[in-house]
């Protein structure tokens, strides 16, 4: 996988950062399964070997799949490194949503990170959780100043038909 570890002064092509959520979609007992939506995964590639679509690093973690996994390590996908800006950006994700990481549960809470990495970089969320609760990335994103969309706005906004 490609780590990005610092910034130029350049403008980043970076435009996307997508959530676990929308990677695992793709799998077969999943709502994007790409033995069924192979030119969406094919064009969802294209945007990531062009460096559109990027993740954080939090969120890379939280993929355990081996076949997803190499999936990402395939497409080369950019993977944004935490530091001081966006952990500072985490406290704050946090300090004012303090119900988007459940401290009852051991799981990752590669989702504020998301959202303060999407802050950082001023990039649009692709995540397919529930955009009506208030405790999911969407709600929380929307309340940080940040764009979330699902995979279906995705194509939308790229124009993509199928």
């Amino acid at each position: 996988m490609v780590r990005q570890m610092s910034l130029f002064s350049k403008k980043l092509p970076y435009k996307y950062i997508i959530d676990s959520s929308s990677i695992f979609s793709q799998k077969d007992n999943e709502p994007h399964r790409r033995t069924v939506y192979r030119g969406l995964w094919k064009r969802i590639e294209q945007l990531i070997q062009e460096k559109e679509i990027v993740t954080s690093s939090e969120i890379a973690d939280e993929i355990k799949d081996k076949d997803l996994e190499s999936w990402l390590q395939n497409q080369q996908c950019v993977i944004l490194p935490v530091d001081e800006s966006i952990q500072q950006n985490v406290t704050r994700v946090v300090s004012n949503n303090p119900k988007l990481v459940d401290f009852k549960q051991v799981k990752s809470s590669g989702d504020a990170f998301l959202i303060a990495t999407a802050m950082e970089y001023h990039l649009t969320i692709i995540t397919e959780e529930n955009q009506d609760s208030p405790y999911k990335i969407p709600k929380v994103a929307e309340n940080m100043g940040v764009k979330a969309i699902d995979i279906n706005e995705l194509c939308q906004i790229e124009d993509w038909q199928f």
